[in-house]
């Protein structure tokens, strides 16, 4: 499993290793950076799963982006030569003719940038599974836009009650690949333009204040599709698991991301067990 994603370092330069998960950091390559959000927390997530599961560790491909593409034009590179079986593509500036270079013959994950990139280039069939919210659903769903930024009103101004209908909407207009996870307050488990299951247990307020958990439920979702659960199945367990964090470390707004990571392997054995 590789994961690529920028981080917010600046000056760092391409890092490309095994994920050590530690406390409030992971060690890759012998460099370690924070788990505060995004695809440290996502890779953080990604590595407790598979050491739970007593798999290989996930690789990780990162460079430092504070928004002006010079780290994610080193990743894009990289990833030109990637042919994994499960591949991540996570915070990473959108890049059309970079993003048509990855291969994706293996089951490509999107999330974040990634995902933007996928349904600009008009490639998101090709990837196997999405990970947006709501607002996200919007983006995809509108044909006419290619960015976030754009979704034209009508579409933009969405509540969750909403979901199955851009969920259709984004599959007639072909712009998303067989699978989705749309995060929100419910998770809806979307193949093919199906919601087949929807998950909204437990619910812990405070979760929604703590940047970072759609990261981990990315991380769990895809670790699990890489130690060979099923995709929908995945999607489920992942959606439990990432919800159960919040209840396992007694979360508050003021809790930090990586205090959800280390209770992971709990929540994860219970969920198996039953």
């Amino acid at each position: 499993m590789i994961i690529a994603g920028t981080v917010p370092i600046e000056g760092l330069g391409p890092v490309e290793g095994k994920v050590e998960p530690l406390d409030d950091r992971i060690r890759v390559a012998g460099r370690e950076i924070p788990v505060s959000m995004g695809t440290a927390a996502l890779a953080a997530a990604a590595a407790r799963v598979l050491e739970f599961l007593g798999e290989d560790e996930p690789r990780l491909i990162t460079a430092g982006d504070l928004g002006e593409g010079d780290g994610s034009l080193e990743i894009y590179r990289r990833l030109r030569e990637v042919d994994d079986d499960v591949l991540v593509i996570h915070y990473i500036k959108p890049k059309i003719d970079e993003i048509r270079r990855v291969d994706t013959s293996g089951k490509v994950i999107a999330d974040a940038g990634g995902m933007y990139a996928a349904k600009a280039a008009g490639i998101g069939p090709e990837f196997h599974l999405f990970l947006p919210d709501p607002g996200e659903l919007a983006f995809l769903a509108d044909e006419k836009a290619h960015h976030p930024a754009y979704v034209r009103g009508f579409i933009a101004e969405v509540d969750e009650e909403e979901v199955p209908s851009l969920v259709r909407r984004a599959y007639e207009e072909d712009q998303v690949p067989d699978y989705m996870v749309v995060k929100g307050r419910r998770d809806h488990v979307v193949h093919r333009g199906e919601v087949v299951e929807t998950v909204d247990e437990p619910l812990v307020e405070a979760m929604e204040c703590i940047g970072g958990t759609g990261d981990t439920l990315t991380g769990i979702v895809a670790a699990l599709i890489a130690a060979g659960f099923g995709t929908e199945e995945a999607c489920v367990i992942g959606c439990r698991v990432n919800r159960r964090l919040g209840e396992i470390a007694n979360a508050t707004p003021t809790t930090r991301i990586h205090e959800l990571t280390r209770a992971i392997p709990e929540a994860l054995c219970e969920e198996l067990r039953e």
